[in-house]
């Protein structure tokens, strides 16, 4: 008995390492990066990469006996058009990334008796997102370039299905989900009064919305 007690005490708080592979919305980025291509018409920019799912990381705490988790996650992503030729290159590089706070309550879907297990995760996040806007030149020798700073807090929901395997003493964890995030202002980091607007006088905001998907480890302590 006194065995029993001392590993359910042992296996109540858990350790997350999660490798994650996400997707995102970012239409308004999107747009402001074909306004960008669109404004320079003097040679024919090429998009080579348009905001892409990347690869993410999370760590967390579970605790059982709340029946939820809490965690921290790293995404990044960007958007990138360039052009060169024999006299030189132009580059605008939009590097975008977020750490993530967040909390999931887990509702248990499948017996407690089994050893493996099924839940629903609903989620509640907050986003600290930075985005570094770059810019370049070489036309004949002559370098130029210019880096200008954003930041933005988002928040969102989120769900997914999460099934955790026993492996010895850790479990291997699947999941897959979406969340829906509801992007701030990118406010200038040199001047936190203005932010990123469109040509149309519109404000660019991050969007993070997509789905998730992830393998990891539940370590107990």
């Amino acid at each position: 008995m006194f065995s029993t007690v001392k590993i359910k005490a042992q296996n109540n708080i858990s350790g997350i390492l999660e490798v994650n592979y996400n997707s995102f919305s970012q239409n308004n980025l999107k747009d402001f990066q074909n306004q960008l291509k669109n404004e320079i018409t003097e040679v024919n920019l090429s998009v080579n990469d348009e905001f892409g799912s990347n690869i993410g990381y999370t760590v967390g705490v579970q605790v059982e006996s709340l029946k939820a988790q809490f965690f921290l996650s790293y995404n990044t992503t960007g958007g990138k058009i360039s052009y060169s030729d024999f006299s030189g290159s132009i580059r605008l590089t939009q590097l975008l990334e977020a750490y993530s706070l967040g909390s999931e309550y887990q509702l248990r879907l499948s017996d407690e008796n089994r050893n493996d297990t099924f839940y629903l995760g609903l989620r509640g996040i907050i986003n600290f997102s930075s985005m570094e806007l770059e810019s370049y030149s070489n036309i004949l020798g002559n370098e130029s370039g210019q880096v200008v700073k954003c930041s933005s807090v988002d928040f969102g929901l989120g769900a997914r299905l999460t099934y955790d395997i026993s492996i010895y003493v850790f479990k291997l964890r699947l999941n897959i989900g979406y969340d829906l995030m509801f992007g701030g202002q990118l406010r200038f980091g040199e001047n936190s009064d203005f932010y990123l607007e469109n040509d149309r006088g519109e404000e660019v905001k991050t969007n993070w919305s997509g789905f998730r998907s992830g393998i990891g480890l539940v370590i107990p302590f």
